[in-house]
């Protein structure tokens, strides 16, 4: 029964709503009746139409969606295929191959649940059959096996027809066997099978059979989109209108109609980010910025007075940043440095001479206890030449004026940044209104990818009262392809630090395979314990209920501490912990009160660690060599020798990707090759309040890149407000707008 109007007369059709009665049979055999609202659209659903208003879906479909963390049809739609299963290959069982993904169309026979002796593990088996082309007229028959799927005993029954798709194997003991098959009614509309399958990124308790159903409901409610590319540009860069390409990309005919949707996707988030980028740059120059006094005299003092020297790189783009900075115009500089190769020293003394031209600095780290340590060396080098330096993170405040050290209250850090002319330390929370002082002339941001790319302008258009706008060093450990940098980064003026400081070595690298070789590293582990240093071990996943055949932090720590490395101190860093926790860990390995630190990637960025000598990567095929190459940068940061182990799972032998890691310690190389491997890290990856800004644009799409590029210039040159592109005005506003939280 449905209710047709509400309460206040309101119809259905105009409040969008609709109450329906569901019966629900107690244990006592009573039936209770209750009023449950629920969704309705009439007519076809828009992009930005909340998912609830999609038709035909059950209660588990909705209940799934809810896992997906979307609250529109666009961010539904925006969930796309890591790969496709070609399930379009209708066979006969007589006609199936091993190992390759087919689609029979069969009648279900015998089925049966198995015993397993292992705790909340199912086993359902069986028998399909078909007409196949056999001797004395027999069917065709194939064994199937589905796990952890109890509710196929009673959704199946013998003499169903159904398609199966999957992968046929074949077993010493039952011959062939298809392995937890997707299956579906043998009616016209099945989703997969006959069809070229999109496998999507999961989530807990999200299957694909679902995941693919729901979308399939979004895109046949799909109303038609209006593309807010122009005509002529999508003409010249060869893409498909957004109505195909979201068919293309969820429903594609063949993997040729699948790219051809991605490549418009791609091209559209790389357009708008242009567009973003280029119109904030195009605001801050009109805006304007303080130019700053280079003093000279000073400069060749604190060079002099530095306990190191500095290497012809840094004194390139320390020079180049300073003439920057002395023109109106917001400096825009992205510092490249190589893992270990002297960025923060470059910041240093930039701020140093912002502090000499009478304004303030910025130095944004991207955690509480990074910003700690960089806070502590500024202090060190640049007290001595009278530089106020200041600390403000959420948990720390102090002022380093002359020799003096003040804590501070909440209160007194505000005041003292009210008053200016200060070298600020802390998190991006620097840049939120009222954190950052008055005369903010200069804002660096370590690790910049971390904060998001798309960022880096809008963040400081409005950071000054008089409307000037600070200049901007966006420093980066991570290597970036120079083609990618002059497309992604092509606003930016680069420099690069190529050269280490001297008396740094090289780590070594060497690939593990095996339970034996490992042995070589804990060998290592322990005698660089016993002379009072420390290791990192990296494994891919925190604990071991997340997957199969990787190794965890938690199984991993247990096993050592049981094992090969009885007796030392081991700590554990992982996601899961809240941040103090993560930073007491931290801090305690630093500090030698811990020989080993088991942690998941977190590590890759985090605090400067120099007694660590070793560090060892679980699962090393699983991670890209960008990100190998950041993680094995945690070790070599002092004059001791240290080694790098890349610990391959047991069974895989592909290892030839990897072997560059053993051949150099030049991260651009390694980017590049990166780059032709899988892409570049997370470089496309950036993530704004926890959004992803690239969903289909990867890394060496160089072309798009360009083309996107060529054709923000175009349309911002006939219309810099974008007020005849409203659709794209949006795209830009809401990048603008996004501020990325800690």
């Amino acid at each position: 029964m449905l209710v047709s109007a509400f309460a206040d007369g309101t119809n259905i059709a105009d409040r969008g709503l609709l109450f329906k009665y569901e019966t629900t049979i107690l244990p006592t055999g009573r039936a209770v009746a209750s009023r449950v609202p629920y969704l309705y659209h009439a007519d076809m659903v828009g992009w930005n139409d909340p998912v609830g208003f999609l038709h035909g879906l059950s209660a588990h479909e909705r209940r799934t969606v809810g896992k997906l963390g979307v609250e529109t049809v666009g961010e539904l739609l925006m969930i796309l295929p890591r790969r496709y299963d070609d399930y379009s290959n209708l066979l006969s069982i007589s006609e199936l191959s091993v190992q390759e993904p087919v689609t029979i169309r069969a009648t279900v026979g015998e089925l049966k649940r198995i015993p397993v002796r292992k705790r909340g593990f199912t086993m359902i088996q069986g028998r399909v059959s078909d007409e196949s082309d056999l001797p004395a007229g027999r069917q065709g028959s194939l064994r199937v096996t589905w796990f952890n799927q109890p509710w196929l005993i009673k959704t199946l029954k013998p003499g169903d027809d159904i398609f199966l798709s999957g992968v046929v194997t074949e077993r010493p003991r039952f011959g062939r066997v298809m392995m937890n098959p997707l299956w579906e009614p043998a009616t016209e509309d099945a989703i997969t099978a006959g069809h070229l399958a999109p496998v999507y990124p999961l989530t807990t308790g999200v299957t694909q059979k679902t995941l693919r159903k729901i979308m399939k409901s979004a895109i046949d409610d799909l109303d038609r989109l209006e593309d807010s590319i122009p005509d002529n540009i999508r003409s010249r860069v060869d893409i498909p209108d957004l109505n195909s390409s979201i068919r293309f990309v969820h429903r594609p005919a063949s993997e040729e109609e699948a790219e051809q949707g991605r490549r418009r996707l791609a091209f559209g988030e790389l357009f708008v980010y242009q567009l973003a980028l280029h119109g904030a740059r195009k605001d801050a120059d009109t805006a304007g910025a303080p130019a700053i006094r280079f003093d000279e005299p000073f400069a060749k003092s604190f060079v002099e007075h530095l306990p190191f020297q500095l290497t012809d790189d840094q004194k390139r783009a320390v020079w180049a940043s300073v003439k920057d900075m002395t023109e109106p115009r917001p400096m825009r500089r992205l510092l490249q440095g190589d893992v270990g190769a002297g960025k923060t020293a470059v910041g240093m003394m930039l701020s140093a001479l912002v502090f000499r031209a009478g304004a303030s600095a910025a130095f944004m780290a991207p955690t509480d206890l990074l910003a700690k340590q960089h806070a502590a060396t500024f202090e060190r080098f640049l007290s001595p030449f009278h530089v106020t330096v200041m600390l403000l993170t959420s948990k720390s405040r102090w002022v380093t004026e002359g020799k003096k050290t003040h804590e501070l209250t909440p209160a007194e850090a505000k005041d003292r940044i009210a008053k200016g002319r200060v070298v600020l330390v802390g998190t991006h929370a620097l840049i939120e209104r009222g954190q950052s002082p008055p005369d903010l002339a200069l804002a660096i941001v370590d690790e910049q990818h971390r904060f998001g790319v798309a960022q880096r302008e809008a963040l400081l258009v409005s950071s000054r009262e008089d409307g000037l706008v600070p200049h901007l060093l966006s420093m980066t450990a991570t290597p970036i392809p120079r083609s990618l940098a002059m497309t992604l980064f092509g606003d930016l003026n680069v420099s690069v630090l190529r050269q280490k400081p001297k008396g740094r070595q090289p780590v070594a690298t060497i690939i593990l395979a095996g339970e034996a070789d490992r042995e070589a590293a804990y060998a290592k582990i322990r005698s660089e314990s016993a002379a009072g240093h420390g290791a990192f071990i990296v494994c891919p996943l925190i604990d071991p209920s997340d997957t199969l055949g990787a190794r965890s932090v938690e199984s991993e720590t247990r096993r050592l501490a049981a094992g090969p490395l009885h007796g030392l101190k081991i700590g554990t860093v992982h996601g899961n912990m809240t941040a103090d926790k993560r930073d007491e860990a931290m801090r305690a390995f630093a500090d030698g009160k811990i020989n080993v630190l088991v942690a998941t990637t977190v590590v890759e960025v985090g605090v400067d660690v120099p007694r660590a000598t070793v560090m060892l990567v679980e699962g090393a095929e699983r991670f890209g060599l960008a990100q190998l190459h950041q993680l094995r940068g945690r070790v070599g940061r002092a004059r001791y020798p240290s080694t790098c182990y890349l610990a391959v799972s047991e069974g895989v032998t592909a290892t030839a990707r990897l072997t560059i890691l053993e051949e150099t310690n030049d991260g651009f190389r390694i980017a590049e090759e990166d780059l032709k491997h899988r892409g570049s890290g997370n470089l496309l990856g950036t993530e704004q309040s926890g959004r992803a800004l690239f969903h289909a644009a990867r890394p060496d799409d160089i072309e798009l890149m360009v083309a996107a590029r060529d054709a923000s210039f175009e349309i911002l040159e006939r219309d810099p407000a974008l007020s005849s592109h409203p659709s794209l005005a949006t795209g830009v506003e809401r990048i603008r707008k996004t501020a990325h939280r800690e």
